[in-house]
């Protein structure tokens, strides 16, 4: 064992205080040589203060060369690691701190199917029980109450109400208003006391201006001049539409009265055609054109005074080429002659003649004969 002045004692080993080195247990220092101590200072607690004075030096020692070491083989083990001594210095003051003491916790055993788990005992700690038992609570509440039914507060009685007779009210009071008719009753009185009151299918329809009368207020005349005017111009109309009717009619009455014949206009005119310029008449004699609309077929007819008959018509009017055919249609007797084109025929003194290019056929062709 060291001195103790020179030495510390750490966990039951003993350091240098000088260096700090670790002295084994002859009193040597295990890795160094001790160095000189002085006999003078001042301890406290085992610890050495170094004097102000630095002693001398001690001769430098003599340096070996270390040997070389040997080479390493790949058979070598590696180094264990050598565990480390404590760092923590005063372990005797430092203690440590102890577990705090765990509260009893209340735990539920579980149930089983021999016993409900509401009837086993619980353990419940005091401060708990008297904590819940001032929490205030509701009856309301299924959860805290019992396990049993509990009745109801307010318990419902269903009785029949007693209906007394409605008291006589004198006539010339009126009835309270809930004594009063319904609703329906009332609508319906309101409707009937509306439908007498209402008389406007009584009074007079109102009156709109006729458009003569407001023609006559801006022109600034009377009604009769406006009605005389309308009346003017409506027969005006009506004889300019007749005239335009009847054209024709009066150009063959003007045309018959020049050549002195009682010549007259077809009544009837074949489908697409028409009359094509003005009646031309000469002494004796009234020809009428007709054209097609649609192309350049037409055909005219003509009007003669002549005393034949039909027999000399036939032996005087065709020559020797001809060979007429003979249609006997309401007393008149008509000839169709050039492939049955043209025809005529005499009646009433006036030889009639359908002579053209109109492609007409023989019934289209008699039915002109008979409108004539």
């Amino acid at each position: 064992m060291g001195h103790p002045k020179t030495t510390i004692e750490l966990n039951g080993k003993l350091y240098d205080a000088t260096t700090g080195a670790m002295v084994d247990g002859k009193g040597s220092i295990a890795t160094a040589s001790k160095p000189a101590v002085p006999s003078s200072g001042i301890t406290m607690d085992g610890f050495f203060r170094r004097p102000t004075t630095q002693p001398a030096m001690a001769a430098p020692r003599a340096v070996t060369p270390a040997a070389p070491k040997p080479a390493r083989t790949h058979t070598a083990k590696p180094a264990v690691r050598q565990r480390e001594h404590a760092q923590t210095l005063m372990r005797h003051v430092v203690k440590k701190p102890a577990a705090p003491a765990a509260h009893p916790v209340a735990t539920k055993p579980k149930a089983t199917h021999h016993q409900p788990a509401a009837n086993l005992p619980v353990e419940v700690k005091t401060e708990r029980e008297h904590r819940a038992s001032h929490v205030p609570k509701s009856s309301a509440v299924s959860r805290f109450g019992s396990v049993t039914a509990v009745a109801p507060s307010v318990e419902k009685r269903v009785a029949p109400l007693a209906v007394q007779p409605h008291p006589e009210a004198p006539a010339h009071v009126a009835p309270p208003a809930h004594q009063q008719a319904p609703a329906h009753q009332t609508g319906s009185s309101t409707f009937h006391k509306a439908l007498e009151n209402a008389h406007s299918h009584q009074q007079a329809p109102v009156m709109h201006p006729k458009i003569r009368h407001r023609a006559a207020r801006k022109l600034g005349v009377s009604n009769r001049v406006i009605n005389i005017a309308a009346g003017a111009l409506v027969v005006v109309l009506l004889t300019g539409f007749v005239a335009y009717q009847n054209v024709p009619n009066i150009s063959m009455r003007l045309a018959a009265s020049k050549a002195g014949i009682n010549a007259n206009l077809p009544g009837y005119t074949p489908s697409g055609f028409g009359m094509s310029g003005a009646i031309q008449s000469s002494p004796g004699a009234v020809t009428v054109s007709f054209r097609s609309r649609t192309d350049n077929r037409s055909y005219t007819v003509t009007q003669k005074t002549s005393d034949w008959t039909s027999d000399s018509l036939r032996a005087n009017f065709f020559t020797a080429d001809q060979s007429p055919t003979a249609y006997q249609d309401k007393g008149k007797t008509i000839y169709l002659y050039d492939n049955g084109t043209n025809a005529a025929w005499v009646n009433g003194g006036v030889l009639y003649q359908v002579n053209g290019n109109s492609s007409l056929n023989s019934n289209q062709i008699i039915n002109i004969a008979n409108s004539l």
